[in-house]
């Protein structure tokens, strides 16, 4: 019994060493290493574009251990072929090229489906309906031509703008694109007059009008598609020279986010002084007043009162104390801006009853089914700071058939007209509410004019709210303020299919790390799980032998 350890190891080392004296050994494990070699050089090849050299030299090593494989003895690679265990590995071999066969094919029919799921927290993929609905619409096909040096353009660049290119393509068969390096085809790049890579001409293949862009947007896009299809935008101008909030460099009190939302639902927007101009154009599809403080003059007052009367459609954000020109305006139709700011203390912003945030929950947003109006339709939250309330100067039944007023937006009962801003609170002497905030004037003519003459006119309409600061900079993307202005746009517009919860834009977030831990995530991601599964299986292979 003592004597049987030295035999079982004396075996094992005759076995180890018969192995190694064999070329059959030596072929099995150099096309094991052949192939490892392979699969790693491969690996370094997609994961590392600067390491291509290496990965050559990596897959050339592989290829030559193959072939020593071979040549050290043929009838061992062929043994091990059509041996059991080379027809378990020809099954395996089989069965993994039939599973990634079925990956590609569900793989092209997923990408021939319009359907998408986004499963990002923002839907960033997502094309909007506005989108939708214009590539839906065209009528000729346009061409867009990508620019790109690719020694000069970052990867990412390249690949946002292919990736909402190809999403364009899908979406519109009248949709098509192509990529251009300008530096191999300066021909291309004289014929476009393109002179600054990267950039994207748009061009219509009816006309041959082109636009060229240079932020890789989805409304940047869109508006390379419409002026080059020679579709008109409507034009929205905002009113300048008293105060009000307008374009500014992103300044708290500015009006640049819902700027660049109004551009986002494509119409072009356009400042108006109307002491430079003298009158509201008749192109104008919505004329913006947000904020002013100063008045304005009698030359204004007709310009302004004659756009409404021919039907113009106008957003007055009014606050609290509005100079007496914008508010005897509103006077001829029977409406006021009060003087005082609404408390609320039931429905406000962080204890701040100064700040009354109206929810759709507590009924204080009126929709559609209730208004006919379908502003705020999609609003479940909107807060107003330091807003005003819409008093009527006649009651209700008192008002002349071709003047409609609708409320769309009210306080809770728990406000009040607060006399002490700097201390609120209720008191016995203060009004209390509801109050309206928000509403929509809908007229023909002037309350004391007759229906009778008027009725022939082009109604207006008018969406008042009695506070400014929530289209601000400051507060546009807080709630649904956003969604409940650029609403009130459309609307005005006539562009009732835009009246929607647009998407959000794309969120920044960024994984900070140094050189050494890029590395790593590199190697540990992409080279190390097949090499070790190579080991792995080697070594399994080898302890069944």
């Amino acid at each position: 019994m003592s004597s049987q350890p030295e035999q079982t190891e004396e075996s094992y080392s005759s076995i180890l060493l018969s192995s190694v004296k064999s070329p059959g050994f030596w072929s099995v494990v150099t096309g094991g290493g052949g192939v490892a070699a392979l699969v790693i050089g491969g690996a370094i090849n997609l994961a590392f574009d600067s390491l291509s050299s290496l990965s050559l030299i990596v897959l050339l090593i592989g290829a030559i251990l193959i072939f020593l494989a071979i040549v050290l003895s043929p009838r061992a690679i062929a043994i091990f072929l059509v041996g059991r265990r080379g027809r378990y590995g020809t099954n395996v071999a089989i069965m993994t090229i039939a599973f990634f066969v079925i990956l590609l094919v569900l793989n092209f029919l997923i990408y021939q489906s319009p359907t998408r799921i986004d499963t990002t927290a923002t839907r960033i993929f997502t094309l909007s309906p506005q989108t939708l609905r214009i590539l839906d619409e065209m009528s000729s096909p346009v061409m867009a031509n990508a620019f790109f040096v690719e020694k000069q353009t970052s990867d990412a660049e390249r690949q946002q703008a292919e990736d909402l290119l190809n999403e364009f393509q899908r979406r519109s068969d009248n949709f098509s694109y192509r990529f251009i390096d300008p530096e191999l085809n300066r021909a291309q790049a004289l014929k476009y007059d393109v002179r600054t890579y990267p950039t994207i001409v748009f061009e219509d293949a009816d006309s041959g009008k082109l636009q060229g862009i240079m932020r890789f947007t989805e409304q940047e896009f869109v508006t390379g598609i419409l002026v080059a299809s020679d579709v008109q935008q409507k034009k929205v101008r905002v009113l300048i020279g008293h105060g009000e909030a307008s374009q500014t460099d992103r300044a708290d009190t500015g009006l640049d986010f819902a700027i660049e939302g109004m551009q986002r639902d494509n119409y072009r927007v356009l400042p108006l002084n109307l002491k430079q101009v003298g009158e509201v154009p008749e192109d104008t599809a919505v004329l913006i007043i947000a904020g002013p403080d100063k008045d304005i003059d009698d030359t204004e007052f007709e310009a302004l009162t004659k756009y409404v009367t021919t039907g113009g459609h106008v957003l007055a954000l009014y606050d609290p104390g509005v100079p007496d020109g914008f508010n005897v305006m509103l006077a001829t139709y029977g409406l006021a801006i009060g003087n005082q700011p609404v408390a609320d203390a039931v429905s406000n912003v962080g204890g701040e009853m100064l700040t009354p945030m109206l929810q759709k929950a507590n009924g204080q947003l009126y929709g559609s089914n209730r208004s006919g109006i379908g502003i705020a339709d999609e609003i479940s939250v909107s807060f107003f700071p330091e807003v005003g309330p819409i008093t009527s100067l006649v009651h209700t039944d008192d008002l002349p058939s071709h003047i409609k007023f609708t409320e769309i937006g009210i306080t809770t009962p728990a406000s009040w007209l607060e006399t002490d801003s700097d201390s609120p609170g209720f008191s016995n002497e203060e009004m209390p509410g509801p109050f309206v905030v928000a509403g929509v004037l809908e007229t023909q003519g002037l309350i004391t004019e007759a229906p009778s003459l008027v009725s022939s006119r082009k109604p207006a309409k008018i969406v008042i709210f009695a506070d400014s600061d929530f289209a601000t900079n400051k507060y546009f993307h807080s709630s649904d303020n956003a969604d409940l202005f650029l609403n009130s746009v459309n609307w005005l517009a006539d562009d009732y299919e835009l009246i929607s919860i647009r998407p959000k834009l794309v969120p920044y977030r960024e994984l900070v790390v140094n050189s050494r831990e890029r590395d790593f995530i590199k190697w540990s991601s992409w080279v190390l799980p097949p090499a070790l599964a190579l080991i792995l299986g080697i070594f399994v292979w080898w302890r069944r032998r």
